[in-house]
């Protein structure tokens, strides 16, 4: 009987090993070195692949109107030759699909992107925000150097979140540059896909080392009624990351919150996922594979409340502690994090504005005030137009990120949150400066406004922790 089940066994394994044998010849691999290729009109690029088990290539989709790409399988590579002329028969973009027959007789496919689109090349704008608003363009920027051009050991990049799946696409580091695509809108081709995203560098050890974000607005500060000058201060006519500076309608509103951030962070955190954010719940965010990543909340502490701790997780909102002054540091509170607020010709690694653009200091917002009388319709805006001297512009009640549990809260509520009802209000905005407490507290000044129920009140200069996140305006760096 043992020998018998010996001998089962001997034949199982040799069953085991053929069927082995057969997956193993009837699977194959093949990709492209590069997710997409962008050429001019009538120009080529080759591009190599990388196949495995493969016995024959051939190109099984192109886009309307291309050359048919040629396969040089001794050498794995693929030339693209785009047309010279475009017309209703000749697209500008689309996918090469190319198919692989693996010698067992099952086949393989791999596609590439390719498109003649515009290239716009971002790397002499070093900032840790890019604001791009051109449609179907390829973007490039600086992968090598930190905002100050303090140097990067970057061998890889990736997003880390996004606000829309596909938002950004098709991102790599060529020749030490980011390189990433943004479409058109779907609903609307004459305008960008919008939405906000943030993208990694990683070392050779995959440890995140710096990160950028990506602002995709049909938004341009420098065309007209894109900023207002305030107090001798150019400021962009919308917060930080809003794709709308509008509150007539729900949508509009949200549109217009922008993102938040904790003083003197760089990166972005995202919004609410509606106008009213009385449950404190986040927009939604995405991988660059289109899965769903979260928000993830720690308190400071003397391992978590570092600045590398937080360029390492841009994901993390750290919150304060009475033990670090309710700041997201858990000590040596600098107030130079973000430019000097008394120095507009500066900014500081750390500053989350665009290339000529810094967060706004205290002055800017000296002397604003609410434009006309509001109406009782008006209490429903979530924002007042506030003005000066002629100049004005929209703020839009964004609220905060709480800076004890970092819940967006911008409804409160009169009996689970204030206990006096007269601040019991239905919106509110908080705005960061570069201001800072004197002396030893490590709270931060911000510009604050909300609804009441007969007149709006604002102020400027308001004390709070530091940990909390908030909205921001940019103005422009004067002499550059």
């Amino acid at each position: 009987m043992k020998r018998f089940a010996g001998l089962v066994c001997a034949v199982m394994a040799a069953v085991v090993l053929i069927a082995s044998c057969s997956k193993d010849k009837e699977s194959g691999s093949l990709t492209f070195n590069s997710p997409a290729v962008f050429l001019q009109a009538g120009s080529e690029v080759t591009l190599g692949f990388t196949a495995s088990n493969i016995e024959s290539f051939s190109v099984t989709s192109k886009p309307t109107g291309w050359n048919d790409p040629i396969i040089d399988e001794a050498n794995h590579t693929i030339t693209i030759v785009s047309p010279v002329t475009f017309d209703d028969d000749v697209v500008k973009s689309g996918s090469v699909i190319m198919t692989g027959k693996v010698h067992g007789g099952s086949t393989v496919s791999a596609t590439l992107f390719v498109g003649v689109v515009n290239t716009v090349d971002l790397s002499d704008k070093p900032a840790n925000s890019y604001l791009v608003n051109e449609k179907e363009t390829n973007y490039l920027l600086d992968a090598m150097y930190k905002g100050d051009l303090t140097a990067l050991a970057t061998t890889s990049v990736g997003v880390i979140w996004q606000s829309q799946t596909n938002l950004i696409q098709y991102v790599e580091l060529k020749d030490g540059k980011v390189s990433f695509y943004v479409a058109a809108d779907s609903d609307d081709g004459d305008k960008i896909k919008e939405g906000n995203a943030v993208i990694g560098a990683y070392d050779a050890g995959g440890t995140l080392i710096w990160s950028w974000h990506i602002w995709a607005a049909d938004y341009d500060p420098e065309a007209a009624g894109g900023s207002v000058d305030f107090n001798g201060y150019t400021m962009m006519t919308r917060s930080l990351g809003a794709l709308a500076d509008d509150n007539s309608t729900t949508a509009k509103i949200l549109a217009s919150y922008g993102l938040y951030y904790q003083w003197g962070r760089k990166d972005p955190f995202i919004g609410p996922s509606t106008y009213q954010a009385s449950n404190g719940s986040s927009a939604s965010m995405y991988d660059g594979g289109g899965s769903r990543v979260y928000l993830q909340t720690v308190a400071s502490s003397a391992e978590t409340g570092t600045m590398g701790y937080a360029v390492q997780h841009p994901l993390t909102f750290i919150t304060g502690v009475s033990a670090s002054e309710n700041d997201w540091l858990w000590s040596a509170h600098s107030d130079d994090l973000w430019s000097p607020d008394n120095n507009v010709g500066s900014k500081t690694v750390n500053d989350p504005c665009p290339y000529g653009w810094r967060v706004a200091p205290s002055a800017a917002f000296d002397g604003l005030s609410i434009v006309g009388t509001p109406s009782e319709g008006d209490y429903d805006k979530y924002g007042w137009t506030l003005g000066r001297d002629g100049a004005e512009s929209l703020f839009i009640a964004a609220g905060r990120r709480r800076y004890d549990n970092s819940s967006i809260l911008n409804v409160y509520n009169p009996v689970t949150v204030r206990s006096v009802a007269e601040e019991a209000q239905p919106w509110e905005g908080l705005y960061w400066t570069t201001g800072t407490q004197s002396g030893t507290k490590s709270s931060a000044f911000h510009f604050w406004f909300e609804k009441k129920t007969t007149t709006g009140g604002l102020e400027n200069g308001v004390a709070y922790a530091r940990a909390n996140g908030m909205s921001v305006r940019c103005v422009k760096v004067r002499n550059r």
